[in-house]
C-alpha cells in the first residue's frame, strides 16, 4: 500500500524540470495524505506544510523546518507551516521561541484544526491531560489532533493509533519499537522491536528511524550494524548532522581496545616527559581550557599543575620510574576514560644523597576533546607499607 506513494515522493523530489507537473503530482498523492485536511492555506502551501508535519511528528526536524519555510515562501499566510515552526521550537521560557512565533500568527484566519493545534501549544501539561481527551472527540479524523494525544508514559497509544491512522503511522511504528526494546508491552521483545522499526522505515523515507534502528542495536551490544544503521541516517544530510553524535559514539565502542592501548601510550609518554623534565613532550597532552589538577604521592593537598611545576625540579633524581598493571576505563558516552595503575622506582633525595623505593598505586582522567584525548586529573598514592614521593 505504502511502497508506491513513498515511490511518487521521490519522484516529486526528483522531477524538477516542469514545476506544474511537479505540484500537480505531489498534490495528487497527498490529497489522501494529510496530518491536517482543513487549513489556512492555498492548496501548494497546504501540500508541503503537510510534509512539514509528516517530518516534525518523525523527530526530523530540520527537514520540517525546511519544509515549513518552503510552503511559507508559496504562501506567507500559511497558518499551519507557522504553527510548525512554533511546535519544532523549544517551549522554554528564558530561551525558546516558541511563544513568540505563536503571538506572531493571525489565530483569526487559522482553520478550526489549526487553532486546535495552536490552544494546545498554549496549553500547561495539565491543561494538555484535559485537552488530549476533549480535542480528540472534536476531531476524531484529524491525525495530527490524534497524533499530539499520543504518550510516552503509554506506549500503547502510539497502537491504538497506528491502528486508527494507517497511513500516517511511521512515527507510531518507530515508538513502538522503543516500547517493545524497553519492555513497555510486557517481556523485551527485540525481534518485534526490529520489525516495527523497519515497517517505520519502509513508512517514512527519513533518517530518524535509521537512528532508532542504530539505538537498538547499540542497546543489544551490536555496535557493527549499529554504526550501519547511523550511517544511513547521516547520510541524509551529512554536514552538521545530528545523528554523527552517535556515530562516533559506536565507532568508539566498536575501536575500543585501540582507544585503551593508545590512551595507555599517552600515559606513559607523559609520565616519561615529566620525569624528564620536558614540556615540550609534556605540552601535548595539555588542553588550553583544561586545569590539569593533581595529588601527589606525599598526600598533600591536590592541586593545579603547570609548566612551572614541571620544569623547576623536586630536588630528586630518579633511578628508574615505571608503569604498569593498567587498565582503562570508559564512561558511557566514551568521553571520559580513567586509566588505574600501578608505579615503581627509585629515587634519590639530592640533599641528603639518600636513596628510596618508591612504590604507589595511581589513577589518572583523560578526556576526549576535539584536539584529542587530553589530561585532566591524576592521583597518586603509596602503596600500604611502601614510600611516596617525600614531605
Amino acid at each position: 500500500l505504502h511502497y508506491p506513494l513513498r515511490r511518487q515522493r521521490q519522484m516529486c523530489i526528483r522531477d524538477r524540470k516542469n514545476t506544474l507537473t511537479l505540484v500537480a503530482l505531489c498534490f495528487t498523492v497527498m490529497l489522501n495524505a494529510q496530518w491536517i485536511d482543513n487549513t489556512s492555506c492555498n492548496k501548494t502551501g497546504a501540500l508541503i506544510a503537510n510534509q512539514a508535519i509528516e517530518y516534525a511528528m518523525n523527530l526530523e526536524y530540520l527537514a520540517a523546518f525546511g519544509a515549513a519555510n518552503s510552503a511559507l515562501l508559496l504562501d506567507e499566510n500559511c497558518g499551519c507551516a507557522q504553527l510548525t515552526l512554533a511546535y519544532i521550537s523549544s517551549s522554554n521560557s528564558k530561551w525558546g521561541s516558541r511563544a513568540k512565533k505563536l503571538k506572531e500568527i493571525n489565530v483569526t484566519k487559522l482553520s478550526a484544526e489549526e487553532k486546535a493545534w495552536y490552544n494546545y501549544m498554549l496549553a500547561s501539561s495539565e491543561e494538555k491531560k484535559v485537552l488530549d481527551t476533549t480535542l480528540v472527540r472534536q476531531f476524531p479524523k484529524s491525525p495530527l489532533i490524534n497524533y499530539l494525544a499520543t504518550s510516552m508514559q503509554d506506549f500503547n497509544s502510539f497502537k491504538v493509533f497506528a491502528e486508527k491512522f494507517p497511513m500516517y503511522a511511521s512515527s507510531a511504528y518507530n515508538m513502538i519499537s522503543y516500547g517493545y526494546m524497553n519492555g513497555s508491552f510486557g517481556k523485551e521483545d527485540t525481534a518485534a522491536a526490529m520489525e516495527y522499526v523497519k515497517m517505520s522505515q519502509n513508512m517514512h523515507d527519513g533518517p530518524n528511524a535509521y537512528d532508532s534502528m542504530g539505538e537498538h542495536y547499540a542497546s543489544m551490544g551490536d555496535y557493527e550494524n549499529a554504526i550501519n544503521a547511523q550511517l544511513k541516517a547521516i547520510d541524509f544530510a551529512t554536514f552538521a548532522s545530528p545523528y554523527r553524535t552517535k556515530a562516533l559514539l559506536y565507532n568508539a565502542k566498536i575501536e575500543q581496545k585501540d582507544i585503551s592501548k593508545k590512551i595507555i601510550a599517552h600515559q606513559e609518554a607523559m609520565q616519561k616527559a615529566i620525569i624528564d623534565g620536558d614540556y615540550e613532550s609534556y605540552k601535548m597532552f595539555e588542553h588550553p581550557e583544561i586545569k590539569v589538577s593533581t595529588g601527589d604521592s606525599n598526600l598533600n593537598p591536590f592541586y593545579i599543575y603547570t609548566k612551572e611545576d614541571l620544569t623547576k625540579g623536586n630536588g630528586l633524581t630518579w633511578d628508574y620510574f615505571k608503569l604498569s598493571n593498567m587498565e582503562t576505563y570508559f564512561s558511557p558516552d566514551m568521553k571520559t576514560a580513567v586509566i588505574t595503575f600501578v608505579a615503581d622506582g627509585n629515587y634519590t633525595i639530592t640533599e641528603t644523597n639518600e636513596t628510596v623505593p618508591y612504590a604507589t598505586r595511581a589513577s589518572a582522567t583523560w578526556s576526549n576533546t576535539d584536539d584529542g584525548w587530553k589530561i585532566l586529573h591524576t592521583s597518586y598514592a603509596p602503596r600500604k607499607g611502601k614510600n611516596g614521593l617525600p614531605e
